[in-house]
């Protein structure tokens, strides 16, 4: 019985495995690209003021200098808060959910209340 268990969980443990390690990846590799193509961006300017097969080089570089600055960008990201929990941040929709101290308690706007009320000395 347990022979025929473990014949049928294995191959789903290994996909959910697969699966969760392809998602992580994904997202390391978005945040990586995404540095690279802003410094891309920034590059293209260079075809406006210098000739075209210098213009070229300058992208290079500066999409070399992407991905190393993105790889370690997102190696802090991944260090400081995890990989998941980063894109959550960045997809959570706080107006709809409620705004969350750094406990994770709601609260009930965004910025704290302040009460005005005066002490009054006796």
């Amino acid at each position: 019985m347990n022979f025929l268990k473990s014949l049928i969980i294995k191959p789903i443990e290994g996909y959910l495995l697969l699966t969760s390690w392809l998602i992580l990846t994904l997202l390391y590799l978005q945040i990586v690209f995404s540095a690279t193509a802003i410094f891309c961006m920034v590059g293209l300017l260079s075809f406006y003021f210098i000739e075209f097969q210098f213009a070229l080089n300058v992208i290079y570089g500066a999409s070399l200098l992407g991905f190393v600055s993105g790889v370690v960008w997102a190696e802090r990201i991944r260090k400081r808060h995890g990989i998941v929990t980063f894109h959550g941040y960045l997809l959570s929709t706080p107006e709809i959910e409620g705004w969350r101290d750094k406990d994770g308690n709601i609260v009930r706007s965004r910025y704290q209340q302040k009460s005005f009320k005066q002490e009054i000395p006796s």
